[in-house]
């Protein structure tokens, strides 16, 4: 790339730029990777414009909450949707023993299930991934053709005697993280040619739950993302099992941690709640719970009340473990934070973000499409702190875009030609 600012257009029968209405026949034109114009196409397309033709042109998606590890699974582990109608509480723990002897067992390095986890997620039009990052996960993983990482370092501490390493292991993520940051912009800067890119990999915590996690911990973990300024991901009433054992101490969740020695009397507090946990992630300028599935009405009027709290829903997972109904909708119209996941492949098919758009649409009114195209994208990137930069079309952000194959027949309705029969659910 030259050094020279480089202009070109790109035109299609459909710009969705989110933050506005849908504009037919637009173009947006692009100088040095960032949005200068977007406006319906008048005359006639010169040599600096690529014409897209029948398709939809979107601003790329945010994936917020995926486990990447995962991604040599060709179909997801057990089968506890067994459970299908919410009414009976599912084996959440066995699952949880599923994923541990997966992860002992597996030969791939932990950096080809990444890169693998992100292109499939490149490919469905995925540009920003929040994923959560374990074992030997490092900056290098990540390369510059694949999606953009919100890297939440994972968190599991059991025992006393776990709380200082782990919280080490975080430090030398923030740092890692850091320094990538540097030498990315340190070479843009000794290189002429070199793009002006945004960085990579950024880092960010993630406390496991608070079922896998002390409390002396999580809050050294909140504390550190406030001091450091990063985002933080937990996974928050998540399951009935849960709660009884916030609660109570008892349950799956305690008979699990018994069985592999992980149990200690008088660790866990018991009458504790979601709640609890919000009214410490509100210190934070940028957190996340993922999943949600059980909060309570005060907890959802806590979130309405702290919209730099989001509720990541990751649809396909939540329907694939039989959970009752997500209080989604709820949620947003109360005014509270709410953005998409795919999860990992260890509950869901596959890495695709539109796939689980798709899957929405199937049980949502037409007039809701608007919004869920939000969800993938602008609420995505607001949710990881990258909103001014990404997640709509609009002039000063990054021309972060994908485009989809319109339905035929369909292309003077915006919504049905994106929505239709031709896109594969």
């Amino acid at each position: 790339m030259s050094s020279t600012a480089a202009m070109f257009r790109v035109t299609a029968r459909w710009v969705f730029p989110v933050s506005s209405p849908p504009i037919e026949n637009g173009v947006i034109e692009i100088v040095d990777g960032r949005i200068a114009d977007v406006r319906q196409l008048r005359g006639t397309a010169d040599d600096r414009t690529l014409d897209l033709g029948a398709v939809a042109l979107l601003p790329g998606l945010v994936n917020c909450h995926a486990h990447l590890e995962f991604s040599d699974l060709a179909s997801p582990l057990g089968e506890p949707a067994a459970a299908a109608s919410g009414a009976v509480e599912y084996p959440f723990a066995d699952w949880i023993g599923r994923v541990v002897a997966h992860r002992r067992n597996r030969v791939t390095a932990l950096s080809e299930l990444v890169h693998n986890g992100l292109q499939e997620a490149m490919n469905s039009g995925t540009r920003i991934v929040g994923e959560i990052a374990t074992g030997d996960w490092a900056p290098e993983f990540v390369d510059w053709d694949s999606p953009r990482v919100v890297a939440f370092r994972e968190s599991l501490c059991f025992l006393p005697e776990q709380t200082t390493p782990q919280l080490e292991l975080s430090r030398q993520h923030l740092a890692r993280c850091r320094a990538a940051v540097a030498e990315d912009r340190s070479r843009a800067i000794r290189t002429p040619d070199w793009p002006a890119m945004p960085p990579r990999v950024i880092g960010a915590l993630s406390p496991h739950a608070p079922y896998s996690v002390l409390p002396e911990l999580f809050e050294s973990l909140i504390q550190l993302a406030a001091d450091e300024q990063v985002p933080l991901c937990t996974h928050l009433a998540e399951t009935r099992a849960e709660l009884e054992f916030l609660q109570h101490g008892t349950g799956p969740l305690r008979d699990m941690l018994s069985r592999i020695g992980l149990w200690r009397d008088n660790l866990h507090p018991t009458g504790r709640r979601p709640l609890d946990f919000l009214k410490s992630l509100a210190r934070l300028e940028h957190s996340l719970i993922a999943h949600g599935n059980y909060l309570d009405q005060e907890e959802c009027s806590f979130l309405a009340e702290h919209p730099q709290i989001s509720v990541i829903y990751c649809p396909r997972t939540h329907h694939y473990f039989g959970h009752a109904p997500h209080p989604w909708r709820e949620l947003l119209v109360s005014g509270a934070s709410v953005a998409l996941g795919t999860d990992g492949r260890s509950s869901n098919p596959d890495y695709s973000l539109w796939n689980e758009v798709l899957w929405l649409d199937r049980m949502t009114a037409a007039r809701e499409r608007p919004l869920l195209l939000e969800l993938a994208t602008l609420r995505g990137a607001r949710t990881l702190g990258l909103g001014v930069e990404t997640g709509s079309l609009e002039v000063g952000k990054r021309a972060d875009t994908y485009f989809i194959p319109l339905t035929p027949g369909a292309e003077s309705d915006p919504f049905r030609s994106l929505f239709g029969p031709a896109q594969s659910r």
